[in-house]
C-alpha cells in the first residue's frame, strides 16, 4: 500500500490542542468588580476605574461591543490596569484577534511578570499565531513559575512535538496527565508525542483513555484508529472506523477504512471502501492512489499476472494525476508499471 497522508498536520494538532486548552481557560474564567490597579485611590484615576467597571458590567450583561470599548477607554486613561487587560485580551482572543490579544498579554508579563498565567496565554497566543518558537519560551516561563500547571506542561508538550521534538515533548505531555488526570486534551497530546516517538502501544492507551474522559471527539478516534493501522491491528482499526463512519462519514474516514482491509488483504472490500470515499468527493485522488496500489498488490501477489488489475491501477493513478498533477511518486509508479510484462498467461 502507498503510505497515508497524515491526517492532522502539525499546525493542525497544535490549533487543535489549543483551542482544548483556551476552552478550558473560558471555562474557568469568571469576572468579578475588584480592585485591579496601583493608584486605585487617586481621583485622577477614578474615571479609568469607572470605565472597567462599565466594562465588567456589559460584559457580565452578554454586551461584548462595549465591554470592549470600555476596557479600551480605561486603559486609555491608566494603561496598568493589569483586569482590563486581561479580560480585553481574553475578549480579543475569543473573536480570533490572536495578534491584538498577544499585544495585552504581553503587556501583562511586563505589569506583572510573576504571574504565571499571563505568561500562559501569551504562548497560547503565539501558539494560535504558529509563532512556535516564542510560545515554548512563554510557556516554559509559566512553568518555572507554576510547575505543577498542567495546561502549561500541555501545550509546551504540543509545541514541541510540532517543532520536531517529540523526544523533548514526551516529558510534559506525561507530567500533563498526571497533573490533570481527568483532561481528554492532556491524554490525546501524549497519544501524539508517543506515536511521534514510536511507542506505539503505549500511544493507544493515551487515545483510549482520552475517549473514556470524552467519547465524543472524531478526531481522537481518527488518531487512535490510525494507531492501530501503524501496530497492525486491523480489526480493531476496522471496529473503531466503523463506529466513526457511522457518525462522520467522511472521504477520509472511508479511506482509512479502505487501509484496514487491505492490510488483511481483503482487497475487494478495500475497493468499495475507497470508492465509497469517492462517492462522498469525487476528487478524493488519495482514494483513487490507494485503488491503484491495490490492485497491484493484488495484481502481484500471485505467481501468474492478472494484466486487467494493472491497467485499473494506472486508470485510477491517470484519474488522480488529472486531479492533482504535483505528485511525484504517483509519477513514478505510473512509469514503473506502463509496460506490460514481457510474458503473459
Amino acid at each position: 500500500m502507498t503510505s497515508r497522508e497524515s491526517a492532522a498536520p502539525p499546525a493542525t494538532v497544535v490549533r487543535f490542542l489549543a483551542r482544548a486548552a483556551a476552552l478550558a481557560v473560558a471555562s474557568a474564567a469568571g469576572y468579578v468588580v475588584v480592585g485591579c490597579a496601583r493608584g486605585t485611590d487617586n481621583p485622577a484615576n477614578q474615571t479609568a476605574i469607572q470605565s472597567y467597571v462599565q466594562g465588567v458590567r456589559a460584559y457580565n450583561d452578554g454586551d461584548a461591543d462595549k465591554a470592549m470599548a470600555s476596557f479600551q477607554a480605561a486603559l486609555a486613561k491608566q494603561n496598568d490596569l493589569v483586569m482590563a487587560r486581561s479580560m480585553l485580551g481574553d475578549m480579543l482572543r475569543a473573536r480570533s484577534e490572536y495578534d491584538a490579544a498577544r499585544e495585552q498579554y504581553a503587556a501583562l508579563t511586563q505589569l506583572d511578570p510573576y504571574y504565571f498565567f499571563h505568561h500562559y496565554r501569551l504562548g497560547l497566543s503565539y501558539q494560535f499565531l504558529e509563532r512556535l518558537n516564542e510560545a515554548a519560551v512563554s510557556y516554559k516561563r509559566a512553568i518555572d513559575l507554576k510547575p505543577t500547571d498542567a495546561q502549561s506542561n500541555m501545550s509546551l508538550g504540543t509545541v514541541y512535538l510540532a517543532l520536531g521534538r517529540p523526544a523533548d515533548a514526551i516529558e510534559y505531555a506525561t507530567r500533563a496527565t498526571e497533573l490533570d488526570p481527568a483532561s481528554a486534551a492532556a491524554f490525546v497530546n501524549l497519544g501524539l508525542v508517543l506515536d511521534a516517538n514510536r511507542q506505539y502501544a503505549k500511544a493507544e492507551s493515551a487515545y483510549r483513555k482520552s475517549l473514556d474522559l470524552d467519547s465524543n471527539q472524531p478526531l481522537i478516534q481518527l488518531y487512535l484508529a490510525e494507531n492501530l493501522l501503524q501496530q497492525k491491528k486491523f480489526a480493531e482499526a476496522r471496529s473503531v472506523l466503523s463506529e466513526l463512519v457511522r457518525v462522520h462519514d467522511t472521504p477520509l474516514h472511508r479511506k482509512r477504512m479502505g487501509d484496514a482491509f487491505a492490510g488483511e488483504k481483503d482487497f475487494a472490500g478495500a475497493i468499495h471502501q475507497y470508492q465509497t470515499a469517492l462517492k462522498l468527493d469525487p476528487n478524493y485522488y488519495p482514494a483513487l492512489n490507494e485503488i491503484g496500489a491495490t490492485h497491484i498488490a493484488d495484481y502481484e501477489k500471485g505467481l501468474t499476472l492478472d494484466d486487467t488489475k494493472r491497467k485499473a491501477a494506472l486508470d485510477a493513478w491517470q484519474q488522480s494525476l488529472s486531479i492533482k498533477r504535483e505528485q511525484p511518486r504517483i509519477v513514478a509508479l505510473v512509469q514503473k508499471y506502463a509496460k506490460a510484462p514481457m510474458f503473459q498467461p
